[in-house]
C-alpha cells in the first residue's frame, strides 16, 4: 500500500507528463480496436457476402469430382434439411441448385449460371434482392427469373419478356419457359452478366431431381461460431462417401485465404503501434527517474532497499497502464460502437464496389468489436507499459546515493 500511495503521489506530482502520457497509450489502444474492429468489419463483409452467395457457414453437399459431368445431388434433402434445422436452431437452413446452361431470348443466346433458391429464405442471406434496378425479388411465381442487369442488356429483355432456360437433364437437354420478373447490379462483371435466379421447385423440375438439391446451408448470426456449428452438424449428421461437412473456411477456400491474408497484415499495424508507444512509456518512465534522482538518492541513503526504488517504478507504471487503458477503452468505444451502428463508408475512395475473390465488397464498413481481442489487447497495453519500465526500474537500482545527493 505504501508503494501504491508514493506511486500515485509521483503521478500527480508532474500531472501534465502524465496526462501526456496517458494520453499517448489511450490513443494507441483506441486505435488498436478501431483498426481491429474495423478490419474484422471487412472480413464480416466479405464473409457474409460469400456465405450468403455461394454456401453457408456450415455447408452439407457431395463430395466434390472434378471429373464428374453433373453436381452430386442430396436425393434426401428434406431429412437432412430438417435434421440441420434441429441440430442448428438459430440458424437459417437455405437449400439451392445449381445450373449451368444456356439462355435464349428473341435478341439472342448466352451461357449463365443460374442459382435456384427459396426466395423468402435466401432473401434474409443474400444481397441481391437489395440490389435490384429494377421490378421485384422472386416470389412463389414458378416461372419468375430474376437477371443481372448486364446479362438483361444482353439479352435484350425487360421486365416481363420470356426467356427459356436450356440445360442438361435426367434424359438430355431440358428447356423452360420463364418471365424476367427483376434486374440486380451487384458491381461485378461475372455475376451481372452471366448469373440469374430461379426458384427450387422450377429448378427440380428443370433437371428432374424431385425433392434432391445440391447444397443445403446454414447460416449463423456470427462466422465465430462456425465452428462448433460445424462441429456439432458433423456429429448429427451421417457424414459418409456420399455427404460431406463443410465450414465455410473449406467450402469457400479462395476467400478464406484472403481473409487469413487480411488478419495476417493486420499485426503489422499492430507490431507498429505497439513498438512506438513503447518508446514512448520508455522515455517517460526513464525521465521521471532521472528528475528524481536526489530524492531517489535520500531514499537510499535512509535505508530504502534497491528493489523497493524498483517496485516503486514499476508501480507507477503499473498504474498509469491502468488509468490509461481505462481511457482508451473509453475512447475506443465512443468511437467504434456509433460506427457499428451506422456504417463507415468509404465507396468515394473505392469506387463503391471492389471484387475480392470473385466476391462484391461493399465498402460501408461496419466496424465488429470481438470482446475476446479487446481483452487481449487491454492486457497487452498493460504489461507493454509495466514491461517498458523495467530498464527505468533497474536503472534505479545502480544509482549511488552519494552521487545522487550531489545532483542537481
Amino acid at each position: 500500500m505504501l508503494l501504491i500511495k508514493l506511486a500515485l503521489r509521483n503521478l500527480r506530482r508532474n500531472l501534465r507528463r502524465t496526462l501526456i502520457t496517458t494520453a499517448a497509450i489511450a490513443l494507441g489502444l483506441s486505435l488498436l480496436m478501431f483498426s481491429s474492429s474495423g478490419t474484422d468489419g471487412i472480413c464480416n463483409n466479405m464473409i457474409a457476402t460469400g456465405t450468403g452467395s455461394q454456401a453457408g457457414h456450415v455447408v452439407l453437399q457431395g463430395p466434390e469430382d472434378p471429373t464428374a459431368e453433373r453436381i452430386p445431388v442430396l436425393s434426401d434433402a428434406p431429412a437432412l434439411a430438417a435434421t440441420m434445422a434441429a441440430t442448428l436452431p438459430d440458424a437459417t437452413i437455405t437449400q439451392r441448385v445449381f445450373i449451368d446452361g444456356l439462355l435464349a431470348s428473341p435478341a439472342g443466346t448466352m451461357g449463365v449460371g443460374i442459382g435456384a433458391v427459396q426466395p423468402g429464405v435466401e432473401a434474409a442471406v443474400n444481397k441481391i434482392d437489395d440490389r435490384l434496378v429494377e421490378g421485384t425479388y422472386l416470389d412463389d411465381d414458378p416461372i419468375g427469373i430474376v437477371l443481372g442487369s448486364t446479362l438483361a442488356e444482353s439479352l435484350d429483355v425487360e421486365l416481363g419478356d420470356k426467356v427459356v432456360l436450356m440445360a442438361q437433364g435426367p434424359d438430355g437437354i431440358e428447356s423452360r419457359l420463364f418471365r424476367v420478373k427483376g434486374t440486380f447490379t451487384m458491381g461485378i462483371d461475372q455475376i451481372d452478366g452471366f448469373y440469374g435466379q430461379i426458384t427450387l421447385p422450377a429448378a427440380q423440375d428443370l433437371m428432374g431431381l424431385g425433392d434432391g438439391v445440391h447444397q443445403i446451408a446454414a447460416h449463423l448470426d456470427s462466422s465465430r461460431d462456425t465452428r462448433r456449428a460445424t462441429a456439432d452438424a458433423r456429429a448429427a449428421l451421417p457424414v459418409g462417401p456420399d455427404l460431406e461437412v463443410l465450414s465455410w473456411q473449406e467450402a469457400l477456400p479462395a476467400l478464406a485465404e484472403y481473409v487469413a491474408a487480411e488478419q495476417a497484415e493486420i499485426w503489422i499495424v499492430y507490431t507498429v503501434i505497439f513498438f512506438m508507444v513503447g518508446l514512448g512509456i520508455v522515455n517517460t518512465v526513464l525521465m521521471s527517474v532521472l528528475e528524481r534522482m536526489r530524492e531517489l538518492g535520500v531514499m537510499l541513503a535512509l535505508g530504502t532497499a534497491p528493489r523497493r526504488l524498483a517496485g516503486l517504478v514499476l508501480t507507477e507504471a503499473a498504474l498509469l497502464g491502468v488509468f490509461a487503458s481505462a481511457v482508451g477503452v473509453a475512447l475506443g468505444l465512443a468511437i467504434v460502437l456509433p460506427l457499428s451502428s451506422s456504417g463507415l463508408d468509404l465507396s468515394a475512395l473505392t469506387g463503391g464496389t471492389m471484387e475480392v475473390a470473385g466476391l462484391p465488397l461493399d465498402f460501408t464498413i461496419y466496424p465488429d468489436l470481438d470482446p475476446a481481442k479487446l481483452a487481449v489487447y487491454i492486457v497487452g497495453v498493460w504489461l507493454l507499459t509495466v514491461l517498458s519500465a523495467v530498464y527505468p526500474a533497474y536503472k534505479a537500482t545502480t544509482l549511488n546515493p552519494v552521487e545522487c545527493l550531489k545532483h542537481r
